[in-house]
């Protein structure tokens, strides 16, 4: 009638011997995965001991166990988690005061018809070729962060790029051809590249930089005074004339 073949002799005594025993044929709670013995935690725990920046994966082949093993035996059994390397830029006691100021003014200005339509974002990144360690592939394994550092030799070969974004449009990548980017080189990528397409796609607009030692060149800030005074925002002095000083 069910299409499906009836129990056979074994699974009804089966079933008849349970009800004798427990007087249910509910199933038993299963035991689920055994955990792993004191030995293998402590093994785990003396590999991650002589090298905290190891990998789980690098760890799993030492070991010759599973990666999510190494995984929940750090998290589960040694409650220690992997920690990023951070990198922070020093602030001096005026700064805050400083930063708090342009957050409210920058706030006020949002609420102005039309002024986040004229904001354009620019922003550089460097790609470095020669295998440098990219810090957020990297994790200190430790119970509490060590607030570790890189250090890393300077004018390793490396790709420089720049790009800028607007309400509607980004503009970009563009390659820097020189190894290292100078105030020189920056102030010709704006000049012969990307002035140009700014002034037919936006009127008065409002262009952002970061503090980057190339964006606040001699000849990159006197070419900003003049040709848009009160309308970057960016790394100035007392004789600059940005948008919010």
């Amino acid at each position: 009638m069910y299409h499906t073949e009836p129990p056979t002799d074994k699974t009804i005594r089966e079933w008849y011997m349970k009800f004798q025993q427990s007087g249910c044929l509910c199933a038993a709670k299963r035991t689920g995965r055994p955990g792993p013995s004191a030995e293998t935690v402590e093994l785990v725990r003396e590999t991650f001991a002589r090298s905290p920046q190891k990998s789980t994966t690098c760890a799993s082949r030492e070991l010759q166990m599973s990666q999510s093993s190494v995984w929940c035996i750090l998290r589960k059994c040694l409650c220690v988690k992997g920690n990023r390397v951070q990198l922070f830029q020093v602030l001096n006691p005026q700064d805050h005061s400083l930063h708090l100021r342009f957050c409210l003014d920058f706030q006020q200005r949002l609420w102005e018809d039309g002024f986040a339509e004229k904001l354009v974002f620019s922003d550089g990144a460097t790609f470095h070729v020669c295998g440098k360690v990219n810090r957020h592939n990297v994790r200190i394994w430790g119970t509490e962060n060590p607030h570790a550092t890189i250090e890393y030799v300077r004018d390793l070969p490396k790709v420089n790029v720049f790009c800028a974004v607007s309400s509607c449009k980004v503009y970009g990548p563009f390659f820097f051809a020189e190894p290292t980017v100078t105030g020189i080189n920056y102030l010709n990528m704006l000049q012969l590249w990307l002035m140009p397409q700014l002034q037919e796609d936006i009127v008065d607009f409002i262009i952002q930089q970061d503090g980057a030692p190339p964006h606040y060149h001699l000849d990159v800030l006197a070419h900003l005074n003049a040709n848009l005074p009160g309308r970057w925002i960016g790394r100035a002095s007392h004789n600059d004339s940005p948008l919010l000083p």
